[in-house]
């Protein structure tokens, strides 16, 4: 499907106190390239038929401190001194709410290739 599309299934956790809130999607434009703190909706990593919304953190070649308090099972298992490289072809995500968000500290770096489109902005309700 193409086209701007407010209505993806999102994960859950994704503002539970507000489940009526929406998110603008840009679909048409060619996710070639994410920046740091760009926000993107992505097929989810863990569950084939599911989508998260999450906030671009690092970029390949780029070390991601990880935090001793809140790490994650990825994070725990590969994390050196308290710091991980994203490889090359990946990114790393992070919940805004890092104490309450399922991003790449337990599932590892996201493959750029699940990107599907940038949040262009969210309707709280």
């Amino acid at each position: 499907s193409s086209g701007i599309n407010a209505e993806w299934p999102l994960r859950p956790g994704f503002n539970e106190r507000s489940p009526k809130s929406r998110v603008l999607i840009d679909l048409m434009t060619p996710v070639t390239k994410v920046e740091e703190n760009d926000i993107i909706l992505a097929h989810d990593p863990e569950e084939c038929d599911a989508y998260i919304v999450k906030r671009v953190k690092a970029l390949a070649g780029q070390l991601v401190d990880v935090d001793e308090d809140n790490q994650g099972t990825y994070a725990r298992k590969h994390a050196y001194q308290g710091k991980l490289t994203v490889p090359t072809g990946y990114c790393w995500l992070e919940g805004d709410n890092k104490y309450n968000s399922v991003d790449s500290r337990e599932y590892g770096p996201l493959p750029l290739g699940l990107i599907k489109g940038r949040v262009l902005f969210t309707l709280w309700s």
